[in-house]
């Protein structure tokens, strides 16, 4: 009997970390929220109106063809043209830097207990050592140790295809309850938004 309340209690107690760890730890269930940010762009001539536009990545990884695609939709969308031989070019680039946390390291001891047998003479008793580090698994509301969350960041041009700049900006956020792919999606109409315009670390949502 003992045995087989102790494994019942593992099953349990499995189920259970899982779902703490999964859930407030990293976020999986959390709704998504507004990434908040800053857009950087500086405007060298006036864009040529009605002229179309060629979308090209710096470099030709899986996420950054998907990225144009999306950013080729948002011209559409605004009244763009976009061709593979427009006289003007938008080249784009995208990076992140990973964050980190450290220290404030709390122990939480989890303990369920039960009784077996059908007068109670048997105990079943399982122990677990759980760490956060980050004030969200068993200790919720308390200050976590230094974190720096990761942040992505895309770089856009335009140029003539001559190679004079027209413009260039870039958007930089921090990635919280998100990916990276569906962060620097979110960056890029608001970045377009500025197309065209000259402005300095101006703070923004995505």
């Amino acid at each position: 009997m003992r045995l087989r309340l102790v494994g019942y209690f593992g099953i349990l107690l499995t189920a259970l970390v899982f779902g703490l760890v999964f859930g407030q730890v990293f976020g999986v269930a959390a709704p998504a929220q507004a990434a908040e940010g800053t857009v950087s762009a500086v405007a060298y001539k006036k864009i040529p109106a009605g002229q179309p536009m060629t979308v090209r990545p710096w470099d030709n990884s899986d996420e950054n063809l998907k990225l144009a695609e999306e950013f080729a939709a948002i011209l559409v969308e605004r009244g763009y043209r976009v061709s593979d031989d427009a006289p003007l070019i938008i080249s784009f680039s995208t990076r992140d830097v990973l964050g980190y946390w450290s220290a404030g390291q709390r122990r939480h001891i989890l303990e369920l207990e039960g009784h077996g047998g059908r007068t109670g003479g048997e105990d079943a008793r399982v122990r677990l050592n759980l760490y956060s580090s980050q004030g969200g698994v068993l200790n919720r509301g308390k200050e976590p140790g230094n974190v720096v969350p990761s942040k992505y960041m895309i770089e856009v041009t335009l140029d003539k295809r001559k190679g004079e700049r027209l413009w260039q900006g870039e958007a930089t956020a921090a990635l919280k309850r998100t990916d990276g792919f569906t962060l620097l999606r979110s960056m890029l109409p608001t970045l377009l938004d500025h197309m065209g315009q000259t402005v300095r670390r101006k703070p923004v949502k995505f």
